[in-house]
């Protein structure tokens, strides 16, 4: 987590690099028509790829993440309208920054492309213990890890209890139950989802990078049924040496 607890001119560099970032967009947006569309795109990819080495140097982590994406994503911006949208998201962020003054892995989800932007798939990387997994962005609601867990009255079969959320309980998914290892990892996190209008939460212990794949990455199962072999799971990718399953949130909460 990035914040500005340090001393005054920290925090102060921090502030200007975050108020230059909303100027800068803002200058963006207003020359934004038909006709420099091609050249304010790629401005824009030339400036967030320069603001994303910023953001990393003032430990703003997961901005420089959102950033990095956001640079790949320019080319694809067809019309004034969508890099519009975008860059106001983008300054939506950094005020974000400014007024809360913390960097969270909440931050992305907030701010994610709208759908309709996006030429690829956005996940959320998570693990479980020593298990990886990603999750569709567009179904995370919010991150939190100041929510305490209810047990259930009578144990049901797939779930961990209950937590408080926007008045509600939300039922918590029990990975063990569907065939994950035991974790022995105390500080976890809940990433709370919905799914055709029903909500519930998965508890993690980690939430790592915001990834955005090509659908040309994903792999389906089905064609490898030897490499994961779970109910909830219809495609994977692969990362490094590893294959990251992408769970079907309809299977898990069925």
């Amino acid at each position: 987590m990035s914040d500005f607890f340090s001393d005054d001119f920290t925090a102060e560099l921090k502030a200007y690099f975050l108020d230059s970032v909303c100027k800068e967009a803002d200058k963006f947006i207003d020359l934004t028509d038909e006709s420099t569309l091609r050249r304010i795109r790629n401005e824009v990819a030339e400036q967030t790829r320069a603001w994303a080495v910023d953001a990393k140097t003032n430990e703003f982590l997961h901005f420089s993440q959102w950033l990095e994406l956001f640079e790949e994503r320019t080319q694809s911006f067809k019309e004034p309208r969508e890099l519009i949208k975008s860059l106001k998201t983008l300054k939506a962020y950094a005020e974000a920054l400014i007024q809360e003054k913390t960097d969270t892995a909440d931050h992305p989800v907030r701010f994610a492309l709208s759908a309709e932007l996006r030429q690829d798939v956005q996940l959320l990387h998570c693990r479980w213990g020593s298990q990886d997994f990603a999750i569709p962005l567009l179904n995370v609601v919010e991150i939190s890890s100041q929510i305490p867990l209810y047990p259930l009255p009578d144990k049901k079969e797939g779930l961990m209890g209950v937590i408080p959320f926007r008045g509600e309980a939300v039922p918590v998914i029990s990975f063990h139950d569907h065939g994950f290892n035991q974790s022995e990892i105390k500080n976890t996190f809940y990433v709370i989802c919905e799914h055709q209008g029903v909500r519930f939460s998965l508890q993690v212990t980690e939430t790592d990078d915001l990834m955005s794949l090509k659908e040309s990455e994903l792999l389906n199962v089905e064609s490898h049924s030897t490499v994961i072999q779970t109910a909830f799971v219809s495609q994977f990718f692969i990362k490094g040496n590893k294959s990251i399953m992408i769970l079907d949130l309809e299977k898990l909460v069925a």
